[in-house]
């Protein structure tokens, strides 16, 4: 039997209380709701959370940051527990593997590399990472982009991996295209405006812009060798 005990206002609940509630919400005694959730069906919450978290950044709330970060925390705890229940993981092992992340991949910190600027150690964390996933060809880095990503995100991201790669392969047709249309991408203003006016050209020629980006994306990954 999980004991949870109610605090009066102004008292503060800590991690290992939080974990508690959770767990007897899992529990026979517990919610039906959360007694029926699997990994698969908190994929939705888990995105929502994460971009209600953002939300509240940009919004600069602090009393919404500390209720977002709590779902998020919400839903990495349920996760565990799922993990626990299955055998299969737990927090520890998540803080684990947390935590050797950022000692084998910061080598400018607790190892012998150097970094006089974030540049820098961008480039040595990218290194570490390479070097801990065993990657050693472009492709398998782009294949490591996850196809949930939101198409815009992903196609940067796999842009930015083949243009640093210096593996730039355009689509000659649509360079020109783009080309000839002067288009002044050190502006954001104009970049943006540029990028709604295709996502309404498409949606008026029935074409999802975020489908065809996706599509887009793949396909370039796939002409890498």
């Amino acid at each position: 039997m999980i004991e949870v005990v109610k605090k009066e206002a102004g008292e503060k609940y800590n991690f290992e209380e939080l974990y508690d509630i959770i767990r007897k919400l899992r529990s026979p005694e517990g919610c039906p709701w959360d007694r029926e959730q699997t990994h698969e069906t908190l994929i939705k919450p888990m995105i929502e959370e994460a971009y209600e978290a953002v939300d509240a950044i940009e919004k600069k709330s602090v009393d919404k940051m500390t209720e977002e970060m709590g779902d998020v925390l919400l839903q990495v705890i349920f996760h565990c527990i799922l993990g626990e229940e299955e055998g299969a993981f737990g927090f520890l092992d998540v803080t684990d593997r947390c935590a050797r992340k950022m000692l084998t991949r910061h080598t400018h910190v607790f190892g012998d590399k150097f970094a006089e600027n974030a540049d820098e150690a961008l480039v040595n964390w990218e290194a570490a990472k390479l070097k801990e996933k065993g990657f050693d060809t472009l492709r398998q880095d782009l294949d490591d982009i996850p196809n949930q990503f939101p198409a815009l995100m992903r196609a940067g991201k796999c842009a930015k991996k083949i243009r640093k790669a210096d593996r730039n392969l355009p689509d000659r047709e649509a360079s020109a295209v783009v080309d000839n249309m002067k288009i002044d991408f050190s502006d954001e203003t104009i970049v943006g405006r540029i990028l709604y006016e295709i996502c309404s050209r498409a949606e008026e020629n029935g074409v999802d812009a975020e489908i065809a980006l996706k599509k887009c994306t793949s396909d370039v990954i796939k002409s890498i060798e």
